[in-house]
Parts: structure tokens; C-alpha cells; sequence
């Protein structure tokens, strides 16, 4: 995480509507707390070209700004960052899926008018998640490139996991399509949750546990469902689910300020931790991002703490796991700085973005936030 914050507030400056985009919308970052391992998988180019192939074999983002945007997301950096030592052979399969799934995102979730068709998103998400569960489940008659792809996927994750694993990653897709169904129900309502309610659902809209399921494939050894199920290994995965969530939430803040000032599709609905905290506390916009990053220091310090005290007891397979929770956060925050998929919000217009942030080494306090669906991993550990 680079740049020029120092200690100063956060800042959301640039572009309105029928400004040209040269007025570039700057967001600047409070220093972050993330005394975590940080790391680049060497072959990260190579695993991003490969995934734009098998892509483009399906006949998605092909070209024009849907390519821009497949190749900006650089979801080889994105899991390369999580697991930096993968085989390069093995970690191909998750950032396939990662490449499927950013385009499934854009194109059906949480962008334009898809943003608020809930039957379309709803019969093409439960299409997929039949073809993830049922082994040799076809596409349909009428062949869907999303089913298609992902039919490909499931059948590599069958050859390449066990039977565990591969449930373990269908539940995690259930967990984050139920995830955006409710952001729908927000959007259709026209009106932003509060904070308790958005902190217990960031992890599922963000795809956590689905994301993070692809890493016990690669890893190629099952964990162990007793260790994996404790309530401090719960909490641990919680924890670093929500806080790379609320981190997405910082770097692609200027993104959904540029959408929303270049589109017609808005409403009175922010799935945002900064607008969140805007709205419930009536902060500014410099103290909500202020605040948004004292949580986020506030629960990493919390995660290093459990992890610290979880890890001596771990089997190997835990302990691995671990590592990558904690690659996750750190890695997550790097990548989602420079990531495309933020500064070139909708694949025609380089650089409309600019998001900078730096680290602190300062300490934040401890205790759990004051967020009630978040506490438990605190009170009962």
C-alpha cells in the first residue's frame, strides 16, 4: 500500500457529471495497520494470460472494454498474492474462477441496470450453483457461457479435490449468492442498512468464503472439518473475510463515485462501509473514511492476536491456512490499489481513479468495535 498520506484525513476529490474525465476523482487512504507477510507469485503474468485464454475460449470479454477490464481486475495478482509459493499449474484453477466470477459480478450483480434485476441475477445464480453441486450437471440446451465455464470448473475442482473440498466450495458460493440477494432487496428498497446489518453480510457479498475455498484445492490437503468448524478458526476466517471485504470498500470507493456520477442507475441505497458510516452517524466524508479505517487497524490487530494464539495447537493443514488468511489482507490491500479494475472503472476511461494510502505501525486499541454481529470475536474466545 503506497503513497502519500502520511496522517492526514481522507479525501475524496474530482469529477461530477459532464466533467471530463481528465478531472480524475482522488481518494486518499488513512494509514492502515497491517503488520502481515506480504509477497508477489513470480508467474502471476503468466497465470493472468492463461486465464484470459481460457475466458476468451468461452466467448467472454473478448475485446472492446469488457477486455480492458478481464485484464485490468489482474486476478493472477490477486490470488499470487495469497498464495505466493502455489505451483503455478495448481493455482490456475483459481484464478480461472477468479477471472469467470469478476465478470459474472459486473455483468449480473452489483453494476447498472442488472443492479436492481434480482430474477435475472436469482435464475442464473441458482443455474450455477446446480452446476457446481451436481456432478455432469449439462448447461442447457441453449448454451450459457457463464454455465459453460463453470461447468469446466467444477469438473477440475472434482478432479483435482476431494469430496469435502468440493462441497466446501459449493457452500461458499451458496453463502455469497445469498450474499447479493440481499444487496438486491437494499437496492430495491432504496435505502442503505445500517452498520451492524452490513457488517454481518460484507463477508458473503464480498464472495469470502468462496474465494477462499479455491485455496485449500491448490493447497491439495483437506483440512480437518473439527478444526476447520472450532470457534476460533471461525472467527479467524470471519475476521479476515470482513476486513478484506471493508478494505475493497476503501480502494474501490472512487470507482463507485465515478459510476455513480457517469450513470443513471442510482438510488438512495450505498453498500459501502464509508457511506454506511456516513449515514448512521452523520459524519463527514473525511471522518467516515477516517473511521472506516480505524475498524478495519482495529480488526487486523484482532486477527493477529487470535492467529498468534491458534497457530502453536494447529494440525500442518490449519497452519497453512492460517498463512493464507493472512496473506489475504495484506495482499488484498496492495493489489486493490493498483488493481485496473478500480482506476479504469468502466474499461474506457485509464487512470479516472486515483487511489492512494500508506501503513502505520501504530498499535489500535483493543476490544471489539461496538458492532454487535461482530463482537463474538471477541466476547467468546
Amino acid at each position: 500500500m503506497t503513497g502519500t498520506v502520511g496522517g492526514a484525513p481522507a479525501r475524496v476529490t474530482g469529477s461530477t457529471p459532464g466533467e471530463r474525465v481528465a478531472d480524475a476523482i482522488r481518494v486518499e487512504i488513512p494509514p492502515r495497520y497491517c503488520p502481515l507477510p506480504y509477497a508477489e507469485h513470480p508467474d502471476a503474468g503468466l497465470l493472468n494470460a492463461r486465464a484470459a485464454d481460457w475466458l476468451n475460449g468461452y466467448g467472454l470479454c473478448r475485446e472492446g472494454a469488457h477486455r480492458v477490464r478481464m485484464t485490468g481486475n489482474d486476478c493472477g495478482g490477486f490470488y499470487g498474492r495469497i498464495m505466493p509459493r502455489a505451483p503455478a499449474g495448481r493455482l490456475q484453477i483459481a484464478v480461472d474462477w477468479c477471472v469467470l466470477m469478476f465478470a459474472f459480478d459486473d455483468l449480473h450483480c452489483d453494476e447498472g441496470p442488472a443492479s436492481l434485476r434480482t430474477s435475472d441475477f436469482s435464475g442464473l445464480a441458482t443455474r450455477l450453483l446446480r452446476v457446481l453441486e451436481a456432478p455432469g450437471t449439462q448447461p442447457g440446451a441453449v448454451v450459457e457461457p457463464f454455465l459453460a465455464a463453470t461447468a469446466d470448473l467444477a469438473a477440475r475442482c472434482r478432479a483435482a479435490g476431494t469430496p469435502v473440498q468440493t462441497r466446501r466450495m459449493v457452500e461458499g458460493h451458496r453463502a455469497w449468492f445469498l450474499g447479493v440477494l440481499w444487496e438486491f432487496g437494499c437496492r430495491l428498497r432504496g435505502r442503505t442498512p445500517s452498520l451492524d446489518d452490513y457488517a454481518r453480510m460484507r463477508q458473503h457479498s464480498a464472495a469470502g468464503a468462496a474465494t477462499f475455498s479455491w485455496t485449500e484445492i491448490v493447497d491439495g490437503e483437506e483440512i480437518p472439518e473439527r478444526e476447520l468448524v472450532s470457534p476460533a478458526v471461525r472467527a479467524l476466517r470471519e475476521l479476515a473475510f470482513t476486513t478484506a471485504a471493508f478494505d475493497d470498500d476503501l480502494f474501490s470507493y472512487g470507482k463507485e463515485q465515478w459510476l455513480a456520477a457517469h450513470s443513471g442507475h442510482g438510488n438512495g441505497c450505498r453498500l459501502n462501509l464509508v457511506d454506511v458510516l456516513v449515514e448512521e452517524r452523520s459524519l463527514s466524508l473525511a471522518e467516515a473514511m477516517e473511521e472506516a479505517v480505524a475498524l478495519n487497524n482495529r480488526l487486523t490487530a484482532r486477527f493477529v492476536q487470535l492467529r498468534d494464539r491458534v497457530l502453536p495447537g494447529a494440525s500442518r493443514p490449519v497452519r497453512r491456512h492460517l498463512g493464507h488468511l493472512s496473506t489475504l489482507i495484506r495482499g488484498n490491500l496492495e493489489w486493490g490499489l493498483h488493481a485496473g479494475r478500480y482506476t479504469d472503472p468502466d474499461g474506457r476511461h485509464p487512470a479516472a481513479v486515483v487511489t492512494t494510502g500508506s501503513f502505520t505501525e501504530a498499535v489500535p486499541p483493543a476490544g471489539p468495535p461496538g458492532i454487535p454481529s461482530l463482537s463474538w470475536w471477541w466476547d467468546r474466545l
